[in-house]
C-alpha cells in the first residue's frame, strides 16, 4: 500500500494532480455525501453546489459511484494506512505513563476528527453496507490497534494506582465512545458554546476515572 505524508483528507485532495473543475465536484460530492449520505445525494444537487453544469459533472465522473470510489479508494490505498501509522509512532513517541496515553490519543484523535469529519462520516455509513470494505479497513486497523492496546497494558501495570480489574481493552472502549459522542454532538447538534478543548478534557477526565482505583 503507498505511504503518504498528509495529515488530512483535505489534504490530499488539494495536493492532488486533477483538474480544477474535478475537484470542485469532488469537494461537493463530500460535503453533500457526509451531510446527507450517498443514497439522498443526487448527481445534480452536487453540481448545484459546485456551481458547475451536471454535464460538467459526467465529464469527470461517470456516474455517482464512480464519486464515490474516488473518495474511498484513496483513503483505503494511501490516507488510512499512512494516518494510522503517523498515530501509533507518534503515541509511542509521547506517551511515557498511561494518563499522559489517555490525554494524548483523546487530544490526537479528536483533533483528527474535527479535520476529517466528512471523510469519517462517509466511510461509517459504507462501513455499514460494504462488508469488502470493513474487511480492507479491518486489515489496515487492526494490527495498529493492537500495538496500542498492547501498550497501554504495558502503562498500566507499571501504575499502582490503576484498577487491576479494568483491561486496556475496556479503556479503550470508553475512549471510543467518548468520541463518538463527542463528534455525533459537535457536527450534528453544533451550538455556538461548542467549546472543544473543555470537551477534551471532560472525556480525558472520564476515562482516567474508569482506570483509576
Amino acid at each position: 500500500m503507498e505511504q503518504s505524508n498528509y495529515t488530512s483528507f483535505n489534504d490530499w485532495l488539494e495536493n492532488s494532480k486533477m483538474p480544477n473543475g474535478k475537484r470542485k465536484v469532488l469537494k461537493s460530492a463530500i460535503k453533500l455525501f457526509s451531510q446527507n449520505g450517498y443514497q439522498s445525494t443526487s448527481t445534480s444537487s452536487i453540481a448545484k453546489d459546485c456551481d458547475l453544469s451536471e454535464a460538467t459533472v459526467f465529464k469527470h465522473f461517470k456516474n455517482k459511484k464512480e464519486l464515490l470510489d474516488t473518495i474511498i479508494t484513496p483513503i483505503i490505498n494511501t490516507l488510512a494506512p499512512s494516518f494510522s501509522q503517523q498515530f501509533v509512532e507518534s503515541v509511542g513517541k509521547h506517551t511515557f505513563k498511561i494518563d499522559e496515553m489517555i490525554e494524548y490519543i483523546i487530544t490526537d484523535r479528536f483533533h483528527f476528527i474535527e479535520e476529517n469529519h466528512q471523510m469519517i462520516s462517509i466511510m461509517i455509513s459504507q462501513l455499514l453496507i460494504d462488508e469488502e470494505l470493513k474487511d480492507q479497513l479491518e486489515e489496515i486497523m487492526l494490527p495498529k490497534l493492537s500495538f496500542i492496546i498492547d501498550k497501554a497494558n504495558e502503562l498500566m501495570k507499571q501504575d499502582d494506582s490503576v484498577d487491576d480489574d479494568v483491561s486496556a481493552e475496556e479503556l479503550f472502549r470508553t475512549i471510543s465512545g467518548q468520541l463518538l459522542i463527542s463528534t455525533i454532538v459537535e457536527f450534528k447538534f453544533p451550538s455556538d458554546n461548542w467549546d472543544t478543548e473543555k470537551q477534551i478534557k471532560s472525556m480525558i477526565k472520564v476515562c482516567k476515572k474508569v482506570i483509576h482505583k
